[in-house]
């Protein structure tokens, strides 16, 4: 059996020790070996996925514009820098569309020249694309704010009240009072108002919505021959005392791969869990689910103390990667390379097709539902430091109402990155995959604004059930507010230092929750949790005597 242990270092970090028999080694080393092969060939992906103390969002994800190994945290589509300077070196304003990425972009100039060719001319306006890789995403887009580098960015990996706190990101109500008849139209395809207060905050809108799951499922993805093998059919409910006891055959069954690893980098589930952080991504204070509307310390609460308990199982009895803490690579990708053979996952999961695919079978673990945090998560805004807000908000129009555009910038260069099937689907080449196709982004549609207009990806999960599981999800009773901390802000900072410190530990289950809860909870207290929570559960009561 290999087992694997987490110690706590000095400056607070995690470090693992891991111990296994002699019959690892050797597969061990080889997975080692690949993943720092691809890491060099510069392919990660998301989702997650998102987190905290993590690199992991580096939601200006990037990829570069070969193949070639990376030295690089960043790759941009156009050989002219984002400065300003050299945005106004040329007639037509330069937009830098900062994005996150994992896959191949050996083709990204010749898809932005195919975008600018339409947008010059009839829009007046070009753009540059900024593909940031995951793993860097945290640091590189608060760079990138920081500066006038940026122009759209997504907002994802640091709360979006942090940006606006901070004075980075531009008050968009102008805009969309003003907006053009042909963005209304296509935007209220995309989102309503009341998704649109969760991008606002304190009734101003700072960022737009994003077409994709505007809830969650979270699901085990299963390798879809093991599953069958093993009996498992996707769509049915598995409880988490249902997948120890499959992680476990599969662990003795599989022993050269992983029975289970984080969904995205560090991430454990890009979705969270059951409870709603309240618009607020290092959930200092949550809701449970079940209708009581008390905020409590999430890591009190029944649910994230069963999870961690849970992982921390898989954890110490060797079905966990044991190297979560410092994993660079996507669950999904890390199954269809049968390096592992499960994750969690989140989306918009609504019928058969969405839960079972042709590599792998879904789950569902959770009940579905929507939150505030599930929209303001991930959005489009545009950088306050932006000398070029107009030209950035006509592009923001362009993209939510262009289907020409939209198409090129999430699936690329038709005939060449993808091809339409007899069924007018969006599918790979042949012999082709987000790997090696040139441009993989429409694996990653849901970062896009509005990947409606592209044609449907059945095996990617665009599909016209996307908008009737947005139709019929559950939304919590705090869908649509946001936490304003601007009167606990040292204290909310305070908290989430120590929440970075903790929270994807104990996720992951690689430390023990039975000593670390009640550690990370002094800790929070000592930070002034109590008094950010109670600043969150009175701005919530007032909200929600409005908006019942």
């Amino acid at each position: 059996m290999r087992c694997h242990v987490t110690k706590v270092t000095k400056d607070g970090t995690f470090l693992v020790e891991r111990k296994r028999e002699k019959r690892y080694n050797k597969n061990i080393k080889t997975r080692e070996t690949k993943e720092v092969s691809k890491m060099k060939k510069g392919s990660k992906r998301f989702l997650s996925g998102m987190a905290a103390a993590m690199m992991v969002m580096s939601l200006l994800a990037g990829c570069g514009s070969s193949n070639a190994a990376q030295d690089t945290s960043s790759k941009s589509g156009s050989s002219e820098t984002a400065a300003s300077s050299d945005k106004g070196t040329t007639d037509v304003p330069v937009v830098n569309m900062c994005v996150p990425n994992i896959y191949d972009t050996t083709d990204l100039q010749m898809v932005e020249d195919a975008i600018n060719e339409i947008t010059a001319e009839k829009y007046g306006v070009k753009i540059k694309l900024t593909f940031v890789e995951f793993g860097n995403w945290t640091n590189q887009s608060n760079m990138l704010l920081t500066g006038d580098e940026a122009d759209l960015i997504m907002i994802y990996g640091t709360p979006l009240l942090t940006y606006v706190k901070n004075g980075q990101l531009a008050n968009m109500d102008d805009y969309y009072n003003n907006a053009s008849e042909e963005f209304k139209t296509a935007a209220a395809e995309v989102f309503t108002d009341k998704d649109l207060k969760c991008t606002s905050v304190n009734g101003h809108i700072y960022a737009l919505p994003n077409y994709r799951n505007h809830g969650d499922v979270i699901v085990l993805d299963i390798d879809r021959a093991i599953a069958d093998e093993m009996g498992v059919k996707g769509g049915e409910q598995m409880s988490l005392d249902q997948v120890d006891e499959l992680l476990g055959k599969i662990h003795e069954a599989y022993p050269d791969r992983y029975a289970i690893v984080p969904q995205g980098n560090t991430t454990m589930s890009n979705g969270g869990w059951t409870w709603d952080g309240l618009g607020d991504i290092k959930m200092i204070g949550v809701m449970e689910a079940g209708g009581d509307t008390t905020i409590k310390n999430l890591l009190e609460t029944e649910d994230f103390i069963d999870l961690t308990k849970h992982t921390h199982s898989w954890y110490t009895n060797g079905y966990m990667m044991p190297d979560c803490l410092s994993n660079t690579e996507t669950g999904d990708s890390m199954i269809l390379n049968k390096k592992a053979v499960t994750c969690f996952n989140n989306g918009a999961y609504f019928d058969e097709t969405d839960y079972i695919k042709e590599d792998l079978v879904r789950v569902p673990l959770t009940p579905a539902k929507a939150d505030t945090t599930t929209i303001s998560g991930m959005c489009w805004g545009i950088s306050a430091n932006s000398k070029n807000k107009d030209a950035s908000w006509k592009m923001l129009e362009v993209l939510y109402s262009d289907a020409d555009v939209v198409t090129l910038l999430t699936d690329g260069i038709k005939d060449r990155n993808y091809v339409v099937d007899a069924d007018g689907n969006a599918v790979y080449p042949d012999g082709k995959d987000y790997t090696n196709n040139g441009y993989g982004a429409m694996q990653q549609w849901w970062l896009y604004p509005n990947s409606s207009l592209t044609p449907e990806q059945p095996t990617n999960g665009l599909t016209e059930s996307l908008k009737k599981f947005n139709e019929s999800v559950q939304q919590t009773p705090a869908y649509g507010f946001c936490f304003d901390t601007t009167e606990v802000t040292d204290e909310y900072s305070a908290c989430c230092n120590v929440m970075d410190k903790y929270y994807s530990a104990l996720m992951l289950g690689a430390v023990d929750p039975d000593e670390y809860l009640a550690k990370a909870t002094e800790e929070l207290k000592a930070a002034g949790m109590d008094k950010v929570i109670e600043a969150k559960q009175k701005q919530f009561d007032a909200w929600h005597a409005e908006n019942k």
